[in-house]
This record gives C-alpha cells, structure tokens and sequence, in this order.
C-alpha cells in the first residue's frame, strides 16, 4: 500500500479536515512565505494547496510530511499535524486545552468566525462570549497559574468575543438559565455590571432567560451550534474543563437541534429576558450579599415567572 492510500484522506470539508488546513496555512504565513513559492518546490497545482489550505481536499499523511519538511517545521508543529491527520474522523472528536485557555482552541475560533448562525445554551455559567471583563477574569483566575497567563487568557476570550461585532457577524441566540445569574461570581459588584451587560447586549443580539420553574432533561448540558452557507456541514461543540468536544456527526448534531428547540419553548421571549437582567443588576447593586441569600433583608430576589 503506498504512503498515499496508508492514511484515507479527510471527509471533504469537515470541521477536521478546515482545522487541519488553518493549522498549514498558519505555519506558511508565519515562514512569510507565498502560496506561489510552493507549487515549483513541491510539484503541486496551486488549486491542490488552496484547496488543502481551505479545507475541501482530503490531506494524506505523505502530503502533510512534505508540507512539513519543506515549512522545515519544529518537532512539536510536526507532531501536532501529523496527530491530526493520521486522527479517524467519527464525526466526534476532542481538543486538549493543555493548561490553555478554552478560547485559543483554533477548530472554535476558526468556525465561529464564518459561521452563519451560532446558538448556545450554558446550564450554570453565562457563555464565555457574553462575559465582562470582570466576570471573566474572576473565572480565569481560578484556573491560571500566573498573572502572565491570566491577562493573555482574558486577551485571548476578548478577541474570541469579538467574533459578534464583525460584519458579517452570526445571528446569534444565547439561552442563560436563571440559574446562572443566580450563582455569584466574585462579589455583587460584578454581578451587576455583569448583568448590565446582558441588558445592553440584549439590544442587538438575542439573549434569552430560561426560568428555575423550567424543568426538561434538555437542561442538563451545556452545547453551542454553528450553522454555515452551504456546503459546510454545521458543528456543533461543548467546553469541559480539560477538553473542547466538537462534533459534526448527523446524529450528533440532530440531537443538539432537538436540544435547542426545547429551550426555545421554555425560554423567557426577549422582552421579558430583558427585564429579567434589569431586576437582577437592581438587586446585585442594593446589596453586598448575594440576592439568593436567605432572609438578608436588604434585596428581593427577582423571579422569573412561570413558563410552560
């Protein structure tokens, strides 16, 4: 069997096979080196290095060598590549974060940026491009093990953020459950600008409350979808605390639509999302006290109503 056929190429213009692409195409720019400077040096057709850049031709494991040999790549870019490709693409598969922050995870970044809609759901934390800068940073820091890394994690999650004031930008839908704007991070100070936020942000980009009276086993787990123009296949992805699991799997995604559509029922509609953010900043601001404390006396827990 040649080296060609060792390895089958990559589904055409999967998630994997564009993530593999970008990871190529970065190494090239990052030599300066001009898509023009290959063809003659490696033998190719400028259509086959577009296209492998681009994700929508398969890329064996001889091709990506030769790639590699003549980027003269270090070993951790070589094995990292090669890890990709020679990876079995199930539909279904997982990034490390390696001590990173989930925002530098490049197969996210890279589709949320040309993705046509984006829809998220988060069971207990607000979804990470929604959070304000203190919000952000009181998380982070829990998880960081220096100031350095800190600050290039919170440059890292604005530049991630950044992704919803582009033109175009996705149509974007945020479900937050109550719960979320009921836990505490940090102190009350934060919580109101926090919340604060949401209400601004909720006048040009779809922010909707799911209420505690809400129950549906669709809660239990946090998901984000992105949708593209065709021919790309939509992705759909969730955080864990050691790895980001993406998946473009039918299957996969045709449940996360099911999920989605749930929430969509149980949801608070935009206006009354709204109003449910300006309790919540009234009550963070009142109080130094979580408003959920019991009997504090000094603020009045928001309620969100009964949805059926």
């Amino acid at each position: 069997m040649s080296a060609d056929n060792k390895h089958p190429s990559t589904r055409l213009a999967s998630a994997r096979s564009r993530e593999i692409g970008e990871e190529l195409r970065r190494i090239r720019l990052r030599l300066g080196l001009k898509a023009s400077a290959i063809y003659g040096e490696v033998g190719w057709s400028p259509g086959k290095l577009s296209k492998l850049e681009g994700g929508t031709r398969g890329l064996s494991e001889a091709d990506a060598a030769m790639l590699l040999g003549f980027y003269r790549a270090d070993k951790t870019a070589r094995i990292h590549i090669l890890g990709l490709v020679d990876e079995p693409d199930h539909g279904i598969f997982a990034r490390p974060h390696h001590r990173a922050s989930p925002d530098e995870a490049l197969c996210a970044r890279m589709h949320e940026a040309v993705a046509r809609t984006l829809t998220c759901y988060q069971p207990l934390l607000l979804p990470s491009l929604l959070h304000s800068a203190a919000y952000a940073e009181t998380l982070l820091r829990h998880t960081s093990t220096s100031r350095d890394q800190l600050h290039a994690w919170l440059d890292s999650r604005t530049a991630r953020q950044a992704v919803l004031h582009q033109e175009p930008a996705p149509e974007s839908v945020f479900f937050v459950h109550e719960a979320a704007l009921r836990l505490v991070v940090g102190d009350a100070e934060v919580m109101h600008d926090q919340c604060m936020r949401l209400g601004s942000m909720a006048d040009h980009t779809s922010i909707r409350v799911v209420p505690l009276s809400a129950g549906h086993a669709a809660l239990r787990h946090a998901a984000t979808l992105l949708t593209f123009t065709e021919p790309l296949k939509p992705l759909g992805y969730s955080e864990t605390d050691t790895a980001t699991v993406f998946f473009d799997d039918v299957t996969a995604v045709d449940t996360v639509r099911r999920k989605l559509a749930v929430l969509d029922r149980l949801a608070l509609d935009a206006e009354q999302s709204r109003t449910v953010f300006r309790r919540w900043a009234d009550a963070y601001d009142m109080t130094d006290l979580s408003p959920r404390t019991p009997g504090n006396g000094k603020s009045r827990s928001p309620h969100c109503g009964d949805r059926l």
